[in-house]
């Protein structure tokens, strides 16, 4: 017999989801019109909104950080089988950070490698996303992941970003919702001037030793003055002078007759 009373459809509907019957989505099942649907998950942001943000991590890898507020508003239960953020960019890399209870370091804190923040598990969503919701059922709290494909440059710090943020039920039907979230840049590190260890080439000049005469200054004899010393010294020199220049002419000579 054909009901037209929407409450006892709901009713059998969840008696046979209670079995273990797999349903259609409501919005396909015959008598219902979906015009006067609402949707079946309402999706928008968490309670800590503000928090949304794209992290810059060490190793040039990036956080994720979405505040998020999940509910089931219609008739039946639906089933969170799997759930993904994607930014404008395709990160395939993209996975939630894993429960830290099965890690088995600090079992009641999230982290992100490289980064010194920690999330309380208590309001973090990654190990309680994965569920099934009646009508008013709901999950709120932090959602962290962690990708690794560098974001264009010309998204620059404190820009906001839009993402996508999907969830997939039991039936592989997809319930997506976009969120602004902050991007948070490492600051740029001056680059390190390496200082020479070495002085460089030509950095000092040379060391010019003094000229020395070839006629050693003699020194003075007991009894003889500086002054006699000096004269007697310069005789000398000019005695050498112009004898060198004897033998100059004399070659100069011989070369000419031959």
């Amino acid at each position: 017999m054909l009901t037209r009373d929407f409450g006892v459809l709901a009713q059998e509907w969840n008696d046979l989801e209670a079995t273990g019957i797999p349903l259609a989505p409501l919005e396909d099942r015959v008598g219902v019109d979906a015009r006067h649907l609402g949707r079946a998950l309402m999706i928008r942001n968490g309670s800590q909104h503000g928090r949304n943000e794209i992290r810059e991590l060490s190793h040039g890898r990036f956080g994720y950080i979405l505040s998020v507020f999940v509910r089931r508003d219609l008739p039946g239960k639906i089933i969170i089988r799997d759930s993904w953020i994607w930014p404008p960019w395709e990160d395939p890399t993209f996975e939630w950070l894993a429960d830290p209870k099965d890690e088995g370091k600090h079992p009641g804190w999230y982290t992100f490698p490289g980064d010194r923040e920690q999330f309380a598990r208590v309001e973090v969503l990654n190990h309680r996303i994965n569920c099934g919701l009646s009508r008013g059922d709901f999950r709120e709290g932090l959602l962290l992941g962690v990708g690794s494909q560098q974001p264009p440059i010309t998204i620059k710090n404190y820009d906001k970003v839009a993402v996508t943020f999907t969830i997939e039920d039991q039936l592989d039907c997809r319930h997506r919702e976009e969120f602004q979230m902050r991007m948070t840049r490492l600051p740029v590190r001056a680059k390190e001037i390496h200082k020479r260890t070495t002085p460089p080439l030509f950095s000092r000049p040379d060391v010019v030793a003094p000229r020395c005469s070839a006629i050693s200054r003699p020194v003075p004899a007991k009894g003889v003055s500086t002054k006699d010393v000096e004269s007697t010294r310069r005789a000398l020199e000019e005695m050498i002078s112009l004898s060198s220049k004897r033998e100059h002419k004399k070659v100069l000579v011989g070369s000419e007759t031959h």
